[in-house]
């Protein structure tokens, strides 16, 4: 099984197409989509309520993948170790965690970071062309050959993106999906919010 957080502040089609390239390359019977309920690296511009609603719309339908609220069970700051141990005990399994290709750039950053390499696969989608954190990485973590790096197309879209052209007025055609797409724009044009983000 495999496990993809992040704030998803809001989430868009970058993040569908992340999944159904996951669970394709990976093959794997179970995706669950978190959602940070006390992001440890950034601040979200919307409730957890809302970002988990959204979630379970665009999601619902898709064979194998579910959304959990574990982490605002949980409460507390939302370290991925703390769901990677929850998920790895539910499902008796060692899980993919799925992050993008700016993780790199900060890994050692995150909490008790040695032990998610330990108790989990960490899985990385590309964001940029060049791999540009990739050296960064090779420096803290050493040994990069137990990461997966997924084979998949680069997808340029990213949250602050979409709360920027939200904020301007601007459609999100094509950029969320249309089940959300005219409550993201009414959203995000009303809240006169605006923080910094990217797919994750």
């Amino acid at each position: 099984m495999g496990i993809f957080g992040g704030a998803f502040d809001p989430v868009h089609v970058g993040h569908i197409i992340v999944c159904l390239y996951t669970l394709e390359i990976l093959e794997l019977d179970r995706l669950v989509v978190v959602p940070a309920y006390n992001p440890p690296h950034k601040k979200t511009s919307i409730p957890f309520e809302k970002r988990f609603e959204w979630l379970k719309k665009v999601f619902g339908g898709i064979e194998k993948i579910e959304v959990s609220d574990y982490e605002r069970q949980r409460g507390g700051v939302s370290y991925s170790i703390f769901t990677i141990e929850h998920f790895s005990n539910l499902y008796k399994t060692k899980p993919f965690f799925i992050v993008g290709e700016d993780a790199l750039s900060y890994f050692e950053k995150w909490y008790r970071y040695r032990d998610i390499l330990e108790k989990a696969n960490l899985v990385v989608y590309p964001r940029y062309c060049g791999k540009p954190y990739h050296e960064h990485a090779r420096k803290v973590l050493g040994d990069l050959s137990k990461i997966i790096f997924l084979d998949m197309p680069i997808i340029q879209i990213s949250s602050t993106e979409i709360r920027k052209r939200a904020l301007a007025g601007k459609t999100l055609k094509g950029f969320v999906p249309e089940e959300i797409r005219e409550e993201v724009e009414a959203f995000y044009g009303q809240s006169g919010t605006c923080t910094d983000g990217g797919i994750h």
